[in-house]
């Protein structure tokens, strides 16, 4: 039996084994529903961040079908870094406007945009830090 979580907690992404076998098994597209929602995505936004045309993450949302394993991939990094900037902004309004704000550090992209790959979320994670230890960018 799962643990319950609260609702907008996705504290659980920061879990990594926990997250390697659910993307091994193919992560519910439904979990990824549920943020989007939460998190004020737009379907088109979640398709787009996690590399899936929209009519094929439709018809997977319709089925209630599993992503593929390097779409999990990018579903929890996507979660694991918004996460991360929603402990520092601690609203969903906070948090989506810094993500989609161009950063000097990052080399003038947005932090939604410079995380589409591990390395670039690893960077957006440690802008975090940055920001949560003082450090003005």
């Amino acid at each position: 039996m799962k643990p319950k979580r609260a609702k907008g907690d996705y504290s659980h992404v920061h879990h990594n084994v926990m997250m390697a076998q659910q993307v091994e098994e193919g992560l519910p597209v439904l979990a990824i529903v549920e943020f989007g929602k939460e998190a004020g995505f737009t379907v088109d936004e979640l398709a787009r961040l996690i590399h899936i045309p929209p009519r094929t993450y439709a018809r997977r949302v319709a089925a209630k079908s599993r992503l593929k394993v390097p779409e999990g991939e990018r579903a929890v990094r996507l979660m694991r870094v918004y996460d991360c900037a929603k402990r520092l902004f601690v609203t969903h309004d906070h948090t989506r406007r810094w993500l989609n704000t161009e950063i000097p550090a990052l080399g003038s992209r947005t932090p939604l945009d410079f995380a589409q790959t591990e390395p670039g979320a690893r960077e957006v994670e440690a802008v975090i830090e940055r920001l949560e230890d003082g450090v003005v960018m």
